[in-house]
């Protein structure tokens, strides 16, 4: 037993070959830095974006369409069905 406080380490030698064997299959993935190209700058042009004011407005009215569409075309479905069914 230590009475300092210290620890006693000890080196598992699995552990060390696994630390090995992440290290090389790590340095597959690098690239080596002679062979990296220098970065090209270049100018980008600014990313604006216009706020349309009426958008939720024309949402609204699109969707007021397209019910407007949907239930008269269920409505001329109906029709045709009465008729048939009359006949």
């Amino acid at each position: 037993m230590h009475t300092n406080g210290q620890r006693e380490t000890r080196q598992d030698p699995q552990s060390v070959g696994n630390l090995a064997l992440a290290d090389e299959s790590l340095g597959a993935f690098q690239t080596p830095r002679a062979k990296t190209r220098t970065p090209r700058l270049s100018l980008v042009p600014d990313i604006t974006e216009e706020i349309d004011a009426l958008a939720p407005t024309t949402g609204i009215l699109n969707g007021i369409r397209l019910s407007l569409t949907l239930w008269s075309l269920l409505g001329v479905i109906i029709l045709l069905i009465r008729e048939l069914l009359a006949f």
